[in-house]
């Protein structure tokens, strides 16, 4: 059961970070050569939808395998100042997908999304360093 539940905790956290990564380094530049800018605004909303959709599910996949494991496997955990730092920066990582997915998505804000995404792959970047060093 444990190996299970860790797949599919890297996976989902992998779907979350590396679909940021496409986002910013390849989508992004790419569709800005579409024209005209209702064309692409209408293809970013409908890309964007769908790769939130994955988002919402990877939190959630993330949250559940991971507090499975912290409570079945590790609670050594309880007291390791690395995982509390590791659940700290997820949870701000949520909170920006909240306020990217309700207000920048929903608004048509695309122009600004880039920049908290990139807030989000950076704190990813850091969470997966921090779970490095946590085993």
């Amino acid at each position: 059961m444990y190996k299970s539940m860790l797949f599919l905790h890297i996976f989902f956290a992998m779907v979350w970070i590396g679909g940021m990564v496409f986002n910013l380094l390849f989508l992004q530049p790419a569709s800005k050569e579409i024209k005209p800018e209702e064309t692409r605004l209408s293809f970013a909303h409908r890309v964007l939808g769908r790769f939130f959709s994955a988002v919402w599910l990877s939190i959630a996949i993330l949250f559940l395998t991971g507090m499975w494991m912290w409570h079945s496997v590790r609670p050594d955990f309880n007291t390791n100042a690395l995982f509390h730092t590791k659940l700290f920066l997820f949870g701000i990582m949520v909170l920006n997908f909240i306020y990217i997915y309700f207000y920048l998505f929903r608004k048509r804000l695309f122009k600004h999304i880039p920049n908290f995404v990139w807030i989000n792959l950076i704190l990813g970047i850091l969470v997966t360093l921090i779970i490095t060093y946590i085993r």
